[in-house]
């Protein structure tokens, strides 16, 4: 089934996105001033490192909304808005994007079976 395929995809890369973005980030940041002799001295490396991080947000972003661009079929309005909410928000556009295309299968079916 499509749905089960889409949505076992989704929650995978949410998953990886979880754990980049919201795991190693304050964990690699709580590292740098464990082990750090004298963190407050190195700004830079810190802006450094939240700059890097935010890179890579946004480069996981990307790769979400062209996986979804890929994924949805009819590209109607509401499709490009669950993308642009994914730009900013990956976890609530991903379910909304799951919801939509499992809403959108059930219509199909409903419509197949009652030849409307």
């Amino acid at each position: 089934m499509k749905i089960n395929k889409l949505l076992i995809k989704y929650l995978i890369l949410l998953m990886v996105y979880v754990v980049l973005v919201r795991f190693i980030e304050p964990y690699a940041m709580r590292l740098y001033f464990s082990f750090s002799e004298s963190p407050h001295l190195k700004p830079e490396t810190f802006q450094t490192f939240q700059s890097l991080m935010t890179g890579i947000t946004f480069l996981i972003n990307l790769i979400f909304m062209v996986y979804m661009i890929i994924d949805s079929k009819d590209k109607i309005i509401i499709d490009w808005l669950i993308i642009l909410i994914t730009l900013f928000s990956p976890d609530a556009g991903i379910a909304i994007f799951i919801v939509w295309q499992i809403y959108k299968e059930l219509i199909k079916k409903y419509e197949a079976q009652h030849s409307i």
